[in-house]
């Protein structure tokens, strides 16, 4: 079993927060950040599949909307005080198909590179396209693999129950697609987002930092963007493959964060009560 992080640091650091992190405030954020998101996404009328057409539309879908709820994200933050949203308190052990997982990824991105035809993307879409993948890097692995993370960690919650959840809510994080003109496609990327999900969750957990899930997140979804529209031939083919390949490994990597986990606290219960929460913000 994996030692459980110093409950004297715990306590400490979750006395200078503002509000005690907790699922229901977890699950306010992701309602929050997806209803402005979403709301900002509907009202210009684009469905789904046109999004990344022209530089117009990714600005308008994606661009603004993810800067917009990620400063609100940010903003939240900042103000809650709370701690290990950015940086985990011990090193959790990553077996041997965490690691193959996260290599696998890295070289599907490379992979997707190789095949984009870069000189017919238009420059302003390129870069309407890093954009939004720097806000979905930030914003979503913020939202998730941070601000989720924390909340269900909570309290000595498994890292397993911790782990699993975030990965699954990811997953259904995906549903409104369904409703915004991806139709039964979007239960596909439900399914392989929950799939994803758990793999990013291993950036984190093997630096014990976020941004480097930030960093997987936000390339994976460039190249994604990219290759829907600008890619030779042969990259379609391989990458049906490579996605059911990333089917099996991210159902190994859920089943090797069930059989490990179990049993691992990274936030231990605090066995006492609370202080003022007034007295510990100057």
């Amino acid at each position: 079993m994996i030692p459980k992080a110093d409950g004297l640091e715990s306590a400490s650091t979750s006395c200078r927060a503002r509000i005690r992190p907790s699922l229901t405030i977890g699950i306010a954020g992701w309602v929050m950040y997806s209803g402005l998101a979403g709301v900002l996404q509907f009202q210009t009328g684009i469905p789904y599949p046109q999004w990344f057409k022209t530089a117009d539309n990714a600005v308008q879908t994606a661009v603004i909307p993810l800067a917009l709820a990620g400063l609100v994200l940010l903003a939240f933050t900042f103000w809650c005080r709370w701690d290990h949203v950015w940086r985990d308190p011990i090193r959790l052990r990553s077996t041997g198909i965490m690691k193959i997982s996260m290599l696998a990824w890295v070289a599907m991105i490379a992979f997707r590179m190789v095949g984009i035809t870069w000189s017919s993307v238009p420059p302003a879409l390129l870069l309407a396209i890093i954009a939004t993948g720097v806000g979905v890097g930030v914003a979503e692995e913020l939202l998730f693999r941070g601000i989720f993370l924390r909340c269900l960690r909570e309290g000595g919650r498994s890292e397993a129950a911790a782990a699993i959840w975030t990965g699954i809510c990811f997953g259904l994080f995906h549903v409104p697609n369904i409703f915004m003109g991806m139709g039964l496609i979007g239960v596909l990327q439900v399914i392989l987002a929950a799939l994803s999900g758990i793999i990013l969750y291993v950036f984190r957990r093997y630096s014990g930092l976020i941004w480097p899930a930030m960093v997987a997140h936000g390339l994976w979804d460039v190249t994604t963007f990219l290759a829907g529209g600008y890619a030779y031939p042969w990259l379609g083919r391989a990458s049906v493959v490579a996605q059911l390949m990333f089917v099996v490994l991210g159902i190994l990597v859920y089943i090797s964060i069930y059989r490990n986990d179990q049993e691992t606290a990274v936030i231990p219960e605090v066995q006492h009560h609370d202080p003022d929460p007034t007295a510990c913000v100057s």
